[in-house]
């Protein structure tokens, strides 16, 4: 069996394993205990933060220090009768196609990740030599889209580390992701008096208060926001819409919004916040009867281990510079490596806004799984491109790295 085979059969085995393990966001225990495994397999000390993040590095010698990251969570299954004939936690394997929940977004690009890291380890311990250091990871809570784990790892795990580059293996599709506009969950309450529904003037409808609120943001909201010259147009809509207490023949005396807000780097949350916030002020000036607040919706997690945190649901907007020399020494790679990617920008969000939209380290999202299948039903990945995004990372690492082997 040739080199590369032998790849792919342990590849697949991999991935399908990694598949059937359901988990979801707060329950990646069993996940993060198959990675551990998996590190300690090929030589390197697995170890696992207070959040549950999964992490092991090869260091050697002084050099640049590069982020492997994929997350560990995944969405939930939906509608098992849109799985048929296939089960989500069931991986099967038709020809080139492996399908399962997670598949594309995104356990076969973190198996990839992993196999590139393990390709590297292996060729030091053939005698090879690398100038600097290669951290794998694997964290927890990316899909709630909070970027518990990511921030965990950052700000407390690998405190004080200085990393050059950070590679996310989020589904590109082959391609090269330099960033995505930032998303936040934006809440807008108003409140009101209840009465009895039959004598509606002696109370105030918060329903009543939201309506020019909401009007706002359909009609004329969208027009003040600016488009960003590589991130695209910036939007505004409302997702929902709740009023307490909820029953018949009783006021409302609150009225509760969700906003979906994309935005780009050039604007802060504060920003987006304040835009708001100064509407609902100019309602309260006209109108004495109005009162409302606007903020960032935040929830109390807690990740498998137990840790908790509360975290405001939002990605931050990120757009890397591609002549940043450390990516374009990994986007050189993957050209003489016969890729040629293009570069892009995602429409979602990811932790990268939190690696390069919070604490400003250059960061790329690559992998040959597809954007399309993400949360889908059928969700896969064709294993011969998977495979491509294995001799990708690992011929970023050895040109960042300045591998040579012996």
């Amino acid at each position: 069996m040739s080199d590369d085979c032998k790849i792919r059969k342990d590849y697949v085995e991999f991935l399908k394993a990694l598949i059937e393990i359901p988990s979801l966001s707060g329950e990646e225990g069993k996940a993060a205990k198959f990675m551990q495994n998996a590190l300690d397999q090929i030589g390197v000390t697995p170890q696992v933060d207070k959040a549950g993040n999964v992490y092991g590095e090869i260091a050697c010698g002084d050099g640049p220090t590069v982020l492997l990251n994929g997350h560990l969570d995944v969405v939930p299954e939906g509608n098992l009768e849109a799985w048929k004939p296939y089960s989500p936690f069931k991986a099967a394997v038709e020809e080139d196609v492996l399908i399962g929940r997670g598949a594309s977004d995104l356990k076969a690009g973190l198996a990839a990740q992993f196999f590139a890291f393990k390709q590297i380890k292996q060729a030091l311990d053939a005698g090879a030599s690398l100038k600097g250091k290669i951290i794998f990871s694997a964290v927890v809570h990316e899909e709630a889209a909070e970027m518990l784990g990511m921030q965990y790892l950052i700000d407390h795990t690998l405190e004080g580390e200085s990393i050059d580059l950070c590679i996310l293996c989020e589904p590109s599709s082959g391609r090269v992701a330099l960033g995505h506009r930032g998303k936040v969950e934006l809440v807008v309450k108003t409140m009101g008096k209840t009465a009895h529904s039959s004598q509606p003037k002696q109370g105030i409808n918060a329903l009543e208060k939201m309506l020019p609120v909401m009007q706002y943001i359909f009609e004329e909201m969208p027009g003040t926001l600016k488009a960003h010259p590589v991130l695209g147009d910036n939007s505004v809509t409302i997702t929902d819409c709740i009023v307490r207490p909820g029953a018949q023949s009783i006021i409302p005396d609150e009225c509760e919004i969700s906003i979906d807000r994309r935005y780009s780097p050039d604007e802060t949350l504060e920003d987006v916040v304040r835009q708001l916030k100064t509407v609902i002020d100019g309602f309260a000036e006209k109108d004495p009867e109005f009162k409302a607040e606007v903020y960032p919706r935040a929830y109390c997690e807690k990740t498998y281990t137990g840790y908790t945190c509360e975290v405001n649901k939002y990605h931050p907007p990120w757009a890397t510079d591609q002549q940043i020399p450390v990516v374009k020494k990994a986007l050189d790679a993957l050209e003489n490596a016969g890729q040629k990617p293009e570069c892009f920008y995602w429409k979602f969000g990811t932790d990268g806004g939190y690696t390069a939209g919070l604490r400003g380290i250059p960061t790329i999202g690559y992998s040959h799984a597809e954007e399309k299948w993400a949360h889908q039903p059928k969700e896969q990945v064709k294993i011969s491109q998977m495979m491509k995004t294995i001799k990708g990372t690992e011929a970023i690492l050895a040109a960042v790295l300045d591998l040579k082997k012996k």
